[in-house]
């Protein structure tokens, strides 16, 4: 049995050496008995920092990545729209759906009003997925489904949709985005649309003034991204979401008038998310119908790399097949620390592709579901990453976390429950925004992922 003590350098004395020859003996036994544990292999290695325990970073992990279903989009604040070409993660398309507002009873009309436009206000944000140089092309549908929840759900999932009108009722096409200077588009819808609504608003029809009656007669609207599209423009999903009624009055004045119909129940607003991986990919084969086993793809048979974006349902999966067989090494053992670091794979974020500043580590249980998060032993806090970024090299850029409660509490589990570590964007931008990371697998060459655990071997 290992026995790990502190040497005293400045002691000369011959029992000090002696003793100091036996440690060596020792630690040197231990470490080739753990060597023949299946999973493990020991270096023996010395801390740097003075503290003197082993560490070894040669702990087995099945690195992989996992197919997500039932991604939440609903209720976001935010409406997804275009199309963007991702080298590694492929065509991308999402379209946002939308009821509308109906008037209130209070809203008249002034006398000799006339008819001039309707068209759907929206307002971008200021991040984009995609070459902002490229053009944007939006079309707007009118639905003709009543947009409505699946029985038992709580929310509106990325691969919904409803029907619409088979053809668009406007279009917007813009050459070119800037993001920090323009805040609002306007996209003109057909007048024959327009000038019903005119028309119910002037006479307060109910089908105007009744939600009830509004919903059933106009469902709704969907944005999608047309055929030139080629970035993905987030917008606001708020009141600022609207249709405008535009109007004149015929009198000596002539005068501008306009009515609002806002977007209307944010929790029923949701993005539809569609993509198309690239010819060749790994990726290709990771579906919902997937024949791999419970729809996961070693890093070891992509390359060596493994995938984070949860919008086009990917996370990192990292299991630790043998990490309970720790108990095994020595009778009396005590883990002191234990650190996870994951590297982006080099040249996967050039522009106009970048880091997320947080990457989540949360639990992942047998069916990819998230259980939780791993929090900081130290604060309690939720870990994102402490992002290192290596702009010379590339090879530095690394997100670390402090994983020693959880390998310290899996050694000691006694159940057969899966618990494997899972890598995602937190859900703040996950679902808001087409973030994407490419990771370095365990056997990576230049960008790793590694576990490291220092632990005290003693009698």
């Amino acid at each position: 049995m290992a026995v790990c003590l502190k040497l005293r350098s400045m002691n000369k004395n011959i029992r000090a050496k002696m003793a100091y020859k036996y440690l060596v003996c020792a630690i040197l036994v231990a470490g080739a008995a753990a060597c023949d544990k299946e999973g493990f292999n020991y270096s023996n290695e010395v801390e740097t920092s003075g503290t003197e325990y082993l560490v070894t970073d040669s702990i087995t992990m099945n690195v992989s990545t996992a197919y997500i279903d039932s991604i939440p989009t609903s209720d976001q604040s935010v409406a997804l729209v275009g199309t963007a070409v991702d080298p590694y993660f492929g065509t991308i398309s999402s379209s946002t759906y939308f009821k509308v507002k109906a008037l209130s009873t209070s809203t008249s009309l002034e006398d000799l009003a006339v008819y001039d436009s309707l068209v759907l206000v929206i307002h971008p944000k200021t991040y984009y997925y995609g070459d902002t140089t490229k053009s944007q092309h939006f079309e707007v549908y009118k639905v003709t489904q009543t947009i409505q929840k699946t029985t038992g759900t709580s929310y509106y999932y990325s691969g919904m949709s409803f029907t619409t009108d088979p053809s668009p009722i406007g279009s917007l096409q813009i050459s070119h985005i800037r993001p920090t200077l323009d805040s609002v588009y306007g996209i003109k819808i057909d007048d024959a649309i327009g000038e019903d609504f005119f028309n119910k608003v002037n006479y307060k029809l109910p089908a105007i003034t009744s939600q009830d009656q509004f919903t059933q007669w106009f469902p709704g609207l969907c944005i999608r991204p047309g055929a030139n599209s080629q970035l993905i423009t987030p917008l606001r999903a708020d009141d600022s979401l609207s249709l405008r009624l535009y109007y004149h009055v015929n009198s000596s004045s002539y005068e501008w008038k306009s009515v609002d119909f806002a977007m209307y129940d944010a929790t029923s607003q949701f993005n539809h998310v569609d993509f198309t991986r690239p010819v060749g990919s790994p990726l290709a084969n990771l579906t919902p119908n997937s024949e791999l086993s419970t729809n996961k793809l070693l890093a070891e048979n992509a390359d060596n790399l493994t995938y984070v974006q949860p919008l086009t349902n990917l996370v990192t999966r990292i299991d630790f097949p043998y990490l309970r067989q720790f108990s095994q090494t020595a009778k009396f053992y005590k883990i002191m620390r234990a650190t996870l670091t994951v590297k982006p794979y080099i040249d996967t974020y050039v522009y106009p592709y970048e880091l997320p500043s947080k990457l989540t580590l949360v639990r992942l249980n047998s069916g990819n579901a998230v259980s939780d998060s791993v929090t900081n032993p130290s604060t309690g806090a939720v870990q994102t990453g402490s992002l290192v970024t290596d702009y010379v090299y590339n090879l530095g850029t690394e997100y670390t976390y402090d994983v020693t409660n959880y390998v310290i509490n899996e050694i000691s589990s006694t159940d057969n429950t899966t618990r494997a570590l899972g890598l995602m964007t937190p859900g703040a931008t996950g679902l808001t925004h087409f973030d994407r990371l490419v990771l370095g697998g365990p056997y990576n060459k230049s960008n790793p992922i590694e576990l490291k655990v220092y632990y005290l071997l003693y009698n």
